[in-house]
């Protein structure tokens, strides 16, 4: 029996990954995508070739001769989020150009979906992505960095007044809202083992969340009666105040500082200080429009880091059985 030594690594914070021999590997007739058993005793773990690939997730729908394009992509999301390998899409009589835009449009709000036949009647959806070659805590870390940038475009453009960036900011939403659906589809699809994929997506449920009220900023700026910026000031320190404690509180789950996301959690006095503030500071009837329903965004994005700051520290006390505080 041969013998290997080798290096263990580390992804996603928790999971650890080891090479296997390759030429173990070919002789077993493995590939990428296929699944190896692992037998575990007390003291070692046996590998060996595995089942072969479990089979195929096909689905299907039925469209009527008419149906409503926002009823079509809630149920395309659905099925995508229930996950499938292909899914076909059938039209009783044919495939209208509505339809086929509405889907053609679904495949841009998802991850991985891509339109592998069509016909009159059909449309064949295939989904290429999986947690092997893209796996949550990945997709949460780039998730995490699309909101960063979010809400630093979003402080710059009313600092600048620059509604161009303020419009490009609500245009990326859809990309935080395709990562958060894929990390909605793997977590319930029970492919990913790993014991911190629960954290993970309530962690993207988070960061969905701070994107959805950094667009409300941008609106609602844009959308601000007679251009008023008395409140501009004032909005983009209590911006600058919630992306500081955003960047530490993502930092905290990343590196697990105990005491640096109790720091984190204690500001939420802060976050409410600086909301009554701009409350207490609010002029005329326009500008306390604008000053107090940005300050209400603000204040969530604020909240919403001591929340990822309390999820961290619930990862942390959850995934060690011995812990000193």
């Amino acid at each position: 029996m041969a013998s290997y030594v080798r290096k263990i690594q580390v992804t996603g914070g928790s999971t650890y990954i080891v090479s296997l021999p390759s030429k173990w590997v070919r002789q077993a007739g493995i590939g990428k995508g296929d699944n190896v058993k692992i037998d575990e005793s007390e003291t070692s773990l046996v590998i060996s070739k595995g089942d072969q690939k479990p089979k195929e997730v096909v689905k299907s729908l039925t469209l009527k001769s008419a149906i409503d394009r926002e009823l079509l992509l809630r149920a395309l999301t659905s099925i995508y989020i229930s996950n499938f390998d292909t899914l076909t899409i059938k039209s009783q009589n044919y495939m209208n150009q509505q339809m086929r835009d509405t889907i053609k449009h679904f495949t841009r709000l998802v991850m991985g979906i891509e339109i592998f036949e069509e016909s009159s009647k059909t449309v064949v959806l295939q989904n290429v992505l999986d947690f092997n070659s893209f796996p949550v805590p990945t997709a949460v870390r780039r998730m995490a960095l699309n909101v960063k940038a979010m809400l630093e475009d979003t402080m710059n453009g009313i600092a600048s007044d620059d509604s161009s960036l303020l419009e490009n900011v609500i245009n990326r939403d859809d990309e935080v809202d395709r990562y958060q659906l894929y990390v909605y589809r793997e977590a319930s699809s029970g492919e990913e083992t790993d014991n911190d994929t629960i954290y993970y997506l309530i962690f993207s449920r988070i960061l969905e969340r701070i994107a959805d009220h950094s667009v409300n900023i941008c609106k609602i700026w844009i959308n601000r009666p007679d251009k008023e910026i008395k409140a501009r000031d004032e909005i983009v320190s209590f911006l600058d105040l919630s992306l500081s404690m955003y960047n530490s509180a993502v930092e905290g789950f990343y590196s697990s500082r105990f005491e640096r996301l109790n720091e984190i959690i204690s500001g939420k006095g802060v976050v409410n200080r600086a909301k009554e503030n701009i409350v207490k500071g609010s002029g005329n009837q326009s500008s306390s429009f604008v000053a107090l329903s940005c300050a209400e965004e603000c204040s969530r994005i604020g909240l919403y880091a001591t929340d990822i700051a309390e999820l961290a520290m619930d990862l942390i006390l959850n995934k060690n059985p011995d812990n000193t505080i």
